[in-house]
């Protein structure tokens, strides 16, 4: 038998799923020894969220047995190493797992760690779409005269016939790509390497590799940032390259907060160098109260939650680890596997 541990909230249909893979499988879930959702879909909890004393015996007791993990415990990344000896393979509930895999010292271990990347790349590419429609479109200055019963006749923008640099063509950066194209939008790659057989060119016009970002940024109308968070991407947006951006541009970030110098996205916001953003993640979550980015008008906010579309995170994700435990009985490759070294 192969035990499987849940490690964060499902709902019981979810959970049969997960049993009926294969009559081989011993599926450990405790409701009462997870996090509650905050919302449907939600695989986190409050952060305030503990175990009693005999809840948590006794899930220790579940990891000690576990040889599949579906998500990283509450309470047990530092030491999972230690409390899931048995452990071989991990799924992850997030697309960059990349950090918390490390956080767990799974790095330099046979386990074998798996993330939940493509499932929430469609809600996130609609967010940057959102974004760039409003913008070309000065839905801001609509929604104004409307309230003010201001009728002002004059130009529009559009999308069509503008660039779109999107740095890092994973799975997120592919989603925006397919949305933008039937707008007209001419799209500019940026990836870590680039090859003449890469794939990424189905997706892009031109491809360039990180160490010609400048140039990308350039070029572009429309920046959307979707890289994960690893020590290769710290601040990888940093003021010189923030710099390079075509004055008057407009840019999104949904990848990892780490991945952009907030305080020079800040000066370029307020000094009219770029005309708006629209952002997911920051240096710091929550962003701070004292943050400029709340005074500012050409900015929209969403607090890590654009990609939460509780009618699809859970179907997808329970879809995606059965597919992945079948292929774990049968000893063939899974998908979605972590590149340790790379962190995504």
């Amino acid at each position: 038998m192969t035990t499987v541990v849940i490690a964060s909230y499902f709902e019981e249909e979810y959970i049969r799923r997960i049993r009926e893979v294969d009559g081989r499988l011993r599926v450990l879930y405790r409701e009462d020894l997870v996090p509650p959702p905050r919302w449907p879909g939600d695989h986190a909890g409050s952060e305030d969220w503990k175990r009693t004393q005999r809840g948590e015996d006794e899930f220790l007791a579940m990891l000690g047995e576990a040889e599949v993990l579906y998500d990283f415990p509450r309470g047990h990344v530092d030491d999972l190493v230690e409390v899931a000896p048995k452990l071989r393979w991990v799924q992850g509930s997030m697309a960059g797992a990349g950090e918390v895999a490390q956080r767990a010292g799974l790095g330099e271990t046979d386990v074998v760690v798996t993330t939940a990347s493509g499932i929430y790349s469609g809600p996130l590419a609609e967010f940057v779409l959102m974004a760039m429609l409003q913008h070309a479109k000065d839905l801001d200055r609509l929604q104004s005269d409307k309230a003010e019963k201001i009728w002002r006749q004059g130009t529009t923008g559009t999308l069509e016939r503008k660039t779109l640099c999107v740095v890092g063509t994973g799975s997120i950066g592919r989603a925006i790509a397919v949305r933008a194209r039937p707008f007209g939008m001419r799209i500019v790659g940026v990836k870590r390497t680039v090859r003449e057989d890469d794939a990424a060119w189905d997706y892009a016009d031109e491809l360039y590799a990180t160490a010609e970002l400048h140039d990308a940024l350039g070029e572009a109308d429309y920046v959307a940032v979707t890289l994960p968070g690893t020590p290769e991407t710290r601040r990888l947006l940093d003021a010189e390259a923030i710099a390079a951006i075509k004055p008057g541009a407009h840019f999104s970030n949904v990848g990892r907060g780490a991945v952009v110098d907030e305080a020079a996205l800040v000066e370029a916001l307020q000094s009219g160098h770029l005309s708006g953003a629209a952002l997911d993640v920051f240096e710091v979550e929550p962003l701070p109260a004292e943050s400029p980015l709340w005074g500012l008008d050409n900015v929209i906010i969403s607090a890590h939650t654009t990609d939460v579309v509780p009618d699809l995170i859970n179907a997808a994700q329970t879809a995606l680890f059965c597919e992945n435990l079948r292929r774990y009985l049968a000893g063939e490759e899974l998908l979605n596997v972590l590149d340790k070294r790379l962190l995504y």
